[in-house]
């Protein structure tokens, strides 16, 4: 889950500096353009919620493990998603500019 997450962050960075796509995300949009607070909401506070909730996982109970469970599971979707939407848009742009590498 944690390297889907970081993948999205350099892909949409990446296809940001093309100057052909925008970041949907209402939240991110404000600082997204930014490396260091892109970095630090992207990267540094996931790993340290993932941690936290690794650490807390078993004295959840039965219960809260399942809940841990299931927002892991959408999570997991939502970012298998976003990684497919970004290979669909790094094709789309390769295919309209014939660019490819040039940006990274």
């Amino acid at each position: 889950m944690y390297s889907l997450n970081a993948a999205d962050w350099i892909c949409t960075v990446t296809l940001l500096r093309t100057g052909g796509f925008f970041e949907a995300n209402p939240l991110m949009s404000p600082v997204i353009g930014d490396p260091s607070w892109g970095f630090l909401l992207k990267c540094i506070l996931p790993a340290f919620l993932l941690l936290f909730v690794g650490r807390r996982y078993g004295a959840l109970g039965e219960a809260g493990d399942r809940w841990v469970d299931r927002c892991a599971s959408f999570v997991l979707a939502l970012y298998c998603a976003l990684c497919a939407v970004h290979i669909v848009n790094f094709t789309v742009w390769h295919s309209l500019t014939g660019h490819f590498l040039s940006i990274l």
